[in-house]
């Protein structure tokens, strides 16, 4: 089944599992303003999880999928195969893993999975109820694997978690964080996290890199991990979106670029060597890209592209054979959102079209079976 229009809606945050450090050295200027590009509605991305999320106009935020550590609220008993409502008067969410960050009524506040301090609230004790971290004016939310991470009305950038290989961005790797630190760096339009690693989108149009870059993914030329926060040297960038352990990137003129893990041919570049710099895909006309933990999709010609790991079907082109060139799917365009092994597509109507891995009913069918082709999800 083909959707019949395309929408080029901005990716919100998220991807699968990897690692990553970093931290800048030199103090900073006055922050900018971050620019609005946060999807505050629709489908929410939540790369790390085995839950998903959608927030409505009427601000009103539905989940499904596991529900291990309280992660859909308190308001939600056990894991669903159907979307539930969550909560109300929901301005903003984003996702951890097997957890969820909410911005209502100005302030943040967090439910799930806090072994590692990750839900900001100053200590590691789970909640099965929404908490809040006293923390406000979010205007974006980006969740790592055991990372979350913020950029504020005034365009500080702030993080909390685990920060093993220095992912936060605070300089080291010493310690992980149970309290919002800020990140010195300034003008951040988008923030990309994998599982170890994060990546910064400036207003710019720079891209600057830190964590663990085992299989380059930092795009730094080398595979060895950085706690400093790093220019990369690429420019003109409009867009990213970071996988497991790889980085797809959008450039102003229609290109998209890949750097990273490549076991599975999720860079689609016809092959499965790892890029320890970002290498151009050979599409002129990409209008999206998104990254799942071990996949790659775009959006081109009026079509959803994929390309990589293809198990439990995420690449939604019929069948479970792994891709290392992106194949064209029977699904016309949509905006990309990335889940656990797993591929969102949002339609010009917003109707939203999913397929892979199911087997916490993420993806919303009343079931746990996974899909190797797009379905309809219905939000009630």
């Amino acid at each position: 089944m083909r959707l019949k229009h395309f929408i080029a809606v901005p990716l919100l945050l998220t991807s699968f599992a990897a690692s990553a450090d970093f931290v800048f050295q030199q103090r900073i200027a006055p922050v900018e303003a971050a620019e609005a590009t946060t999807f505050k509605g629709g489908i929410i991305k939540c790369s790390f999880n085995f839950h998903s999320l959608y927030l409505k106009d009427d601000k009103t935020l539905w989940g499904t999928g596991s529900n291990s550590y309280g992660q859909l609220g308190s308001e939600v008993s056990g894991d669903q195969s159907s979307w539930v409502k969550i909560t109300d008067n929901v301005d903003l969410a984003g996702c951890t893993n097997n957890a969820t960050h909410i911005v209502k009524e100005g302030e943040l506040w967090a439910v799930g999975q806090n072994n590692i301090g990750q839900l900001g609230l100053g200590d590691t004790s789970d909640r099965s109820a929404f908490t809040s971290t006293g923390v406000t004016g979010v205007a974006s939310i980006e969740g790592g694997s055991y990372a979350n991470h913020i950029i504020k009305d005034d365009g500080s950038v702030w993080a909390v978690g685990s920060n093993y290989l220095g992912q936060l961005g605070l300089g080291s790797s010493s310690s992980n964080q149970s309290a919002y630190q800020a990140v010195a760096i300034d003008n951040v339009k988008k923030i990309s996290a994998g599982s170890d690693f994060t990546m910064y989108l400036k207003n710019d149009g720079t891209l600057w890199s830190v964590g663990y870059n085992g299989s380059g993914q930092l795009g730094l030329g080398h595979t060895s991990n950085t706690y400093d926060i790093t220019q990369v040297g690429v420019s003109n960038v409009e867009d990213i979106s970071s996988g497991s352990s790889h980085v797809i990137i959008l450039k102003s003129d229609g290109t998209a670029w890949v750097s990273g893990y490549n076991y599975w041919g999720q860079l689609g570049l016809i092959n499965t060597v790892d890029k320890s710099v970002f290498t151009d895909i050979g599409f002129n006309d990409v209008l999206t890209v998104a990254a799942g933990d071990f996949s790659s999709h775009i959006s081109r010609g009026g079509a959803i592209w994929s390309t990589g790991f293809n198990g439990q079907g995420q690449l939604g082109l019929g069948h479970t054979g792994h891709e290392n060139r992106f194949r064209e799917t029977s699904i016309s365009g949509g905006s990309l959102l990335t889940g656990n092994h797993s591929l969102f597509v949002v339609s010009e109507d917003k109707s939203v079209w999913v397929t892979g891995y199911n087997t916490s009913g993420q993806l919303g069918l009343g079931d746990k079976t996974n899909r190797v082709s797009f379905t309809e999800t219905i939000i009630p």
